[in-house]
């Protein structure tokens, strides 16, 4: 048998207010978890076009390893969306598959973003340094 904590005053009988609070916090968490693998997959796809410039089908030597990482990145971003779409479906319904959409998209477009993110940056570098 699961206990509820009842706070007096707060909470309704059944301390459904709690466990709803805890719902958001989760929901909280996992999003920020998610944000950090979706930053970490664009940092990874930011330094293989640092590395080696260019898209190509085949890794060249020594770009396996980005592309790796890369991977599990992306299906990392895309399990937690997966969670934190449960965990909305509780809080609420109409929201129920926006993470994993956005998993799929922004993940999928996470190597040309990348690539964009390191050529602009470069560009600015060389106007700003004189070059």
């Amino acid at each position: 048998m699961v206990s509820k904590i009842i706070v007096p005053g707060r909470d309704p009988p059944g301390g459904r207010r709690v466990e709803d609070q805890k719902i958001v916090e989760t929901l909280d968490l996992l999003k920020k978890v998610w944000t950090i693998f979706l930053i970490g997959l664009y940092l990874a796809c930011f330094m293989n076009e640092k590395v080696f410039p260019g898209f190509r089908t085949e890794p060249l030597a020594g770009e396996e390893f980005f592309w790796k990482i890369q991977r599990v990145l992306f299906f990392a971003l895309m399990t937690v969306g997966f969670l934190i779409d449960i965990a909305q479906t509780r809080v609420d319904r109409g929201m129920a598959f926006a993470f994993l959409f956005l998993s799929l998209v922004l993940g999928g477009l996470a190597n040309y973003i990348g690539a964009m993110q390191f050529r602009a940056v470069s560009t600015f570098a060389e106007l700003f340094s004189g070059g």
